[in-house]
């Protein structure tokens, strides 16, 4: 993890009160983040039994989904690339991926997670991502006019194929927040009234901190501080899609590994987006979800895509440090940093 990342971590843990003894820290490191489970009001055997219990839960998902490491996500692409169809004896992951092709048509493409090959081709297929060079245009080109696609999946009586072999699944940029709704389905079945759920800034609200909304940060890009806090309701969600967490420098220009699946490209013209989202089954799904095509899409579309998305909580930072803020964000943000309110668009 990068060390504003880290920065920004630490300050939100001293945001929410790091010294009540009655505020109980779980901390472990998975999908490629760093996860903090805080829990407020339970005893100590308690706090920790549901903490560890929602610790082995993200385990289990990260074994299941991970995209490039062994797991049933890879068996399957191992299948689409030879052109074989593979059966599926897993109903969440039928679930999971009947749901991700209604998200992608949902979002117009712009949530794609079967461009694998392009994340691969980007460098971003490690945790490891230093590529110095911009991959070949040709190949770029050549995949993205192959049209990888979810809707080409076909998924009958537990039988997964595709005839499209550049279909790659990747499911990091659901993962995170399909983890979140798990974790609040633990904690409703264990019966603890208060938590928050951080997973790399994907993060979820259950009930409050003592008397108080549980209070979050948003990282400011380009800074090691934060931005902004935000007090988060009970059984509300915030998400962010930033190029600042997952980057290649390339001739001093940032490649995020935020990738338009209709260019190929990373988007460039937005440095982060951020949304906060009402309670609902997949409120912490959706969180995660949904900031990628507002962050993805063109500057004069946004709007658009939140409006289309009924997104109603919204905070976009361009790459000339421009800020799009939704008026009902307005009412809620309380700014930590020196803004040049001269730089904010209000809609």
């Amino acid at each position: 993890m990068r060390l504003n990342n880290l920065l920004i971590y630490f300050l939100i843990g001293f945001l929410i009160g790091c010294s009540d003894n009655k505020l109980h820290h779980g901390k472990d490191y998975i999908f490629g983040t760093l996860i903090d489970i805080k829990i407020y009001g339970e005893s100590k055997v308690n706090a920790e039994k549901v903490s560890d219990e929602i610790f082995t839960e993200f385990h289990r998902l990260h074994k299941l989904l991970h995209p490039w490491e062994k797991s049933l996500i890879t068996d399957i692409n191992n299948a689409i690339s030879k052109n074989k169809s593979i059966s599926i004896n897993n109903d969440e992951i039928i679930k999971i991926l009947t749901d991700v092709q209604r998200l992608e048509t949902q979002t117009q493409n712009l949530f794609n997670p079967s461009i694998g090959k392009l994340i691969k081709l980007w460098g971003f297929h490690s945790n490891d991502y230093n590529r110095k060079t911009i991959p070949n245009e040709e190949i770029i080109q050549k995949l993205v006019s192959s049209n990888p696609s979810m809707q080409s999946i076909i998924i009958k009586n537990g039988i997964l194929k595709s005839n499209n072999k550049n279909v790659q699944i990747d499911l990091g940029g659901y993962a995170k927040g399909y983890a979140l709704d798990q974790a609040k389905k633990i904690l409703k079945n264990n019966n603890v009234k208060n938590a928050l759920i951080n997973i790399g800034g994907n993060i979820l609200a259950f009930g409050k901190y003592d008397e108080r909304d549980w209070v979050v940060g948003i990282q400011n890009p380009r800074k090691p501080n934060i931005l902004a806090t935000i007090a988060l309701k009970p059984g509300w969600a915030i998400g962010t899609s930033g190029d600042y967490q997952r980057y290649i420098m390339v001739d001093n220009k940032r490649f995020s590994h935020l990738i338009n699946p209709k260019t190929g490209y990373p988007e460039r013209k937005t440095q982060s987006a951020t949304i906060l989202l009402p309670p609902s089954e997949d409120s912490g799904t959706l969180s995660d979800v949904f900031s990628k095509p507002l962050f993805i899409i063109s500057k004069k579309n946004k709007v658009n895509m939140a409006t289309l998305l009924n997104i109603n909580y919204f905070l976009i930072i361009m790459d000339d440090d421009s800020i799009l803020l939704s008026k009902s964000l307005n009412k809620e943000i309380n700014w930590e940093d020196d803004i040049d309110k001269k730089n904010i668009t209000i809609f």
